[in-house]
């Protein structure tokens, strides 16, 4: 064995040490769970970035037989294993090849919806337990309260009606967009855990592929099929019989808006950081962006398809017009 193999197997074991570590605080402690499930992946992306795709496979195998013998909770930690174990290999991956930031950061983002629905494949044929039916527990909870309010006079009869049906409809909605959530809770997840893989690598020396500053990001024009396939299945899931159809668009839906809302947003900064308003000005108008949140909401998710298919701030133009005059 050569000097550089038994490092390798030194700092592979150390990796999976670290991982270990950062999993079992969300494992003991559930408030944390979400948030350790971010950082998992650092130690086995900073494996392979410094040696290999088999080092970093090595300490996730050890890091996942740690996990089942400390933890005790296999489901859990089986989950967590699969959601955050190749995501880390594939950071470690595309930062090892210096893969552009934008392509890198959009194949982070499918693997880690990939993974997520796959976990929850799983865990569906480990258990048979349906983790996105949510709604007879929330309905269970929720009549736990109103009965609580309605025991100590709180809510009439009348009132407890309203209550109810706003109840139903809420959890309805809830359930009908888990999915969406979770692959939003997917996107949100990766970006945070391949920027902070981004500084760490940066701060250790590493050459990084930058992301371009928020209010230059642009989506390319064919994702507004997205939107359409959406409303092909909203339209389709109104046929008797087809209700599926309509789910499967609604969420598709409610994914793309959320994409198009933080192109939305990002155009509004490009905006904002040119106009020559006053300071004043521009603190009133985050004020009444606040206050207005859902009209705000949808002229953002608007802006942002406009700008998908127009470009409406020339970005890419005006580098190529400059280039051109040089």
């Amino acid at each position: 064995m050569t000097s550089l193999q038994r490092r390798a197997l030194v700092e592979g074991a150390f990796f999976a040490a670290l991982t270990v570590i950062i999993a079992l605080f969300g494992l003991y402690l559930p408030p944390l769970f979400f948030v350790t499930v971010l950082f998992t992946p650092l130690p086995l992306a900073l494996a392979v970035r410094r040696h290999n795709l088999k080092t970093g496979a090595m300490a996730m195998v050890v890091a996942g037989l740690l996990l089942f013998m400390l933890a005790g909770r296999p489901v859990t930690v089986l989950l967590l294993v699969i959601q955050t174990g190749p995501l880390g290999l594939l950071l470690g991956l595309l930062f090892k090849n210096q893969v552009r930031a934008g392509p890198g950061l959009a194949l982070a983002a499918a693997a880690a919806v990939l993974l997520t629905l796959t976990g929850f494949g799983v865990a569906f044929g480990l258990t048979g337990i349906n983790p996105l039916v949510v709604g007879p527990e929330m309905r269970g909870v929720m009549e736990q309260v109103l009965q609580w309010y309605q025991e100590r006079g709180l809510v009439d009869a009348n009132a407890a009606r309203e209550l109810r049906y706003m109840m139903d409809e809420g959890i309805r909605l809830v359930s009908i967009l888990l999915p969406a959530n979770l692959v939003v809770w997917s996107l949100v997840s990766v970006f945070i855990t391949y920027t902070t893989a981004q500084r760490l690598f940066h701060r250790m020396g590493y050459p990084v592929a930058a992301l371009p500053p928020f209010n230059r990001w642009r989506y390319p024009w064919y994702m507004l099929w997205g939107l359409i396939l959406g409303l092909g299945l909203v339209i389709a899931g109104d046929t008797p019989g087809y209700g599926g159809l309509s789910t499967a668009g609604k969420n598709i839906l409610y994914v793309s808006g959320f994409l198009y809302l933080v192109q939305g947003l990002s155009v509004a900064a490009y905006y904002y950081g040119r106009w020559p308003l006053s300071r004043m000005v521009k603190l009133l108008l985050l004020v009444m962006l606040v206050l207005y949140w859902p009209f705000v909401t949808v002229t953002l998710v608007t802006l942002g398809v406009l700008d998908s298919i127009w470009n409406i701030r020339k970005i890419g133009q005006k580098d190529q017009e400059k280039g051109g005059r040089r």
